[in-house]
């Protein structure tokens, strides 16, 4: 069932998709709803065979998951500490990655996960700064992590 909501600019490049129409997961895939909308000028890419499905599995079976996803966390650095900014990237670093990874999430290039955000919020707690930490922005999208 084609979700007319669904904008395939949002599918990471690379990412396999699903044609299996006859799989009884494909009304739950990620990977088949992204199937469903490949642009008419698309003639090629990733995909995932039929033969990924056997004994009632998928190995590439991914659930749809429509999250809300944080755009950036460089305001909440505003208000860190001096002594504790040094300690504190160090543990940010481990919740996104380093080097210019770290700034892209941080300025909102790249979306944090719900997962992502949790982790982040336990470093300001464990940091001793409120439990209410609030990202740049926020945005809703599917989940293709």
């Amino acid at each position: 069932m084609k979700d007319e909501s669904f904008d395939f600019d949002s599918v990471p490049s690379g990412y396999a998709l699903c044609f299996n129409n006859s799989c009884p997961l494909s009304d739950q895939c990620l990977r088949h709803l992204a199937g469903e909308h490949v642009p008419t000028q698309l003639t090629r890419g990733a995909s995932v065979y039929p033969n990924a499905y056997a004994n009632g599995k998928c190995k590439h079976f991914k659930q749809v998951r429509i999250v809300n996803a944080a755009r950036g966390f460089g305001d909440i650095l505003a208000n860190v500490r001096r002594n504790d900014y040094p300690a504190m990237r160090q543990r940010l670093l481990k919740c996104v990655g380093t080097g210019g990874t770290f700034y892209r999430y941080r300025n909102g290039e790249r979306l944090l996960m719900p997962e992502q955000q949790d982790a982040i919020r336990k470093v300001f707690r464990d940091f001793g700064y409120d439990d209410n930490v609030q990202f740049n922005g926020y945005v809703t999208v599917y989940d293709f992590s």
